[in-house]
């Protein structure tokens, strides 16, 4: 007897078999899905989607290698960044450079015996939250040697200053006459010298350094900052009342003083104007009881 799909399917050898069937079209459609995925998108990939594929690699290990370049230069940036840091005015160590950097270089000139004609005050411009300018400008008028020997010992300084601007400009000398000596006291003629002075020189110039400030050192500063403006204040709102108390106190005494004192004066004035004129009668009665006696 002939069996039906259906009862075949219910016996023991046809639920068997229906379940190998789907599992080999589960496992065909695995098969497909991820070959479509790994080899652009067919179960057997040809020669020219493999190269496709080896140039992709290719590309991306270049990226890779320039990524990897470009992290090596800035590690190898921020490592010469912490090495420079060395070389910086470093607060903490060097002290403020408001006043530090002119100590500087009035000691250079010192040395070097330089005329140090004018000497501005510093300038601070900021570069980061660590990191900000310092320049002074100054002017020194001297011969040629100081000049250049001022220069040298501006080299030797301790942070190294940088040169922003130098000028060096050549003054005009003049000529002096001078009269040989005892001319004048003997009245004779004497012949007269022209002197020339030695040659100056005008160098005009500003220096900078990199101020490097840490993060402890910015908090410092607020504090000693805002300490300096409290004291400010304080002095500020204590000069007006020691200023007013003369003001008031003052006048008050020598008006009061000149007042007190004319009434006295004029009874002293007027005493010896009176004097006379009480003593006259008494002197008058004295001489008419001496003629009554006799």
């Amino acid at each position: 007897m002939k069996q039906t799909p259906k009862q075949f399917f219910s016996t023991p050898a046809g639920k068997l078999t229906l379940a190998i069937i789907a599992m080999v079209l589960c496992w065909t459609v695995l098969i497909v899905y991820i070959s479509s995925n790994a080899a652009g998108g067919t179960l057997f990939p040809t020669e020219a989607h493999m190269n496709r594929v080896r140039q992709e690699i290719k590309k991306n290990t270049t990226t890779l290698n320039n990524e990897e370049k470009e992290l090596q230069a800035f590690d190898d940036l921020e490592d010469r960044y912490e090495a420079s840091l060395t070389t910086f005015w470093n607060a903490d160590r060097d002290g403020q450079p408001e006043t530090e950097l002119r100590n500087l270089i009035n000691d250079a000139a010192e040395r070097a015996k330089a005329n140090l004609q004018t000497l501005g005050s510093v300038r601070t411009s900021n570069i980061n939250g660590e990191l900000s300018y310092a320049d002074l400008d100054f002017t020194v008028v001297d011969e040629y040697d100081k000049v250049i020997r001022f220069f040298a010992e501006v080299e030797k300084c301790t942070p190294r200053l940088a040169w922003r601007r130098v000028e060096l400009r050549v003054e005009p000398t003049r000529a002096r006459a001078v009269t040989a000596p005892g001319a004048a006291r003997t009245g004779t003629t004497a012949a007269t010298a022209t002197t020339t002075p030695a040659q100056m020189f005008r160098t005009t110039g500003q220096v900078r350094v990199v101020k490097y400030s840490p993060a402890g050192n910015s908090s410092a500063k607020t504090g000693t900052a805002t300490a300096a403006k409290s004291g400010a204040a304080t002095a500020a709102a204590t000069k007006p009342a020691t200023t007013t108390t003369p003001a008031t106190t003052t006048p008050a005494a020598t008006s009061s003083t000149p007042a007190a004192q004319q009434p006295e004066e004029k009874e002293k004035a007027a005493a010896p104007a009176d004097a006379p004129a009480k003593t006259e009668p008494a002197a008058n009665d004295a001489t008419t009881n001496k003629e009554n006696g006799k």
